[in-house]
This record gives C-alpha cells, sequence and structure tokens, in this order.
C-alpha cells in the first residue's frame, strides 16, 4: 500500500475511515510479529469517546506469561495489574499491557492466577 494511501487512511475522520486505520494497525502489528499468539481482538466504534484503539484479549491456551510477555515485548508496552479477585473456586488477577502502536492506542488483557508474578511499570 503506498504511503500516501496509509496516510489518507490514518487522516480519515469518519466512523469507517477510523475502524479502516485502526485496523490497518493491527495489521502492521501482526505483521511485524508473526510471533505474536492469536488474541480475540475488538476496536472501538465510538471515536470520540475512547479514540483510536483496539483491545485484545489472550483467552484459553493463549492465556499464559510468556505469550502475554510477547505482547508487551512487540509493543513496547506498560503493564498494569488488577488487585486479586476470586473466581470459580481459585484467585485470578486481571494483568493489561497498554501501548501507543501506530497512532493507536492498544491495550492486551489476559487473566493469569493471582500466584504468576508479571512485573508491573505503574
Amino acid at each position: 500500500m503506498s504511503t500516501t494511501r496509509i496516510e489518507s487512511i490514518q487522516a480519515t475522520t469518519t466512523a469507517a475511515g477510523h475502524q479502516a486505520a485502526v485496523s490497518f494497525a493491527m495489521c502492521q502489528l501482526l505483521w511485524e510479529h508473526p510471533e505474536l499468539p492469536p488474541a480475540h481482538w475488538t476496536i472501538s466504534s465510538d471515536q470520540a469517546s475512547f479514540g483510536r484503539q483496539m483491545n485484545g484479549h489472550l483467552q484459553e491456551e493463549h492465556a499464559t506469561l510468556e505469550t502475554f510477555q510477547a505482547y508487551v515485548q512487540a509493543l513496547g508496552a506498560e503493564i498494569e495489574s488488577a488487585p486479586p479477585y476470586a473466581v470459580c473456586g481459585g484467585v485470578v488477577r486481571a494483568h493489561v499491557a497498554k501501548a501507543l502502536w501506530r497512532g493507536v492506542r492498544v491495550e492486551v488483557l489476559v487473566v493469569l492466577p493471582a500466584k504468576v508474578v508479571v512485573e508491573t511499570t505503574s
């Protein structure tokens, strides 16, 4: 895709243009880092409230410390961890990697057993 077309997508302020710009950033991330494990992705449809943002959620066999750290490293992300909470007879903690990637806010969430140590940056 030409540089002019990329700049055109990134400058678009319509709802469709917003989603196209976020989708393009996600494609760039996954193209440049093919080692990243699959994630469930959502794109905010409300640019006025959330800005350009995409959220990834590591699920099932991909919800591990190693896969989460792969995203942290690829994005150069900061990590925020929530307090532990009980669910289904166990204690877990949610961790979010937060970064700005090609002008798009990216958050990748993983829920791990509370005993798993994740070094945070906040």
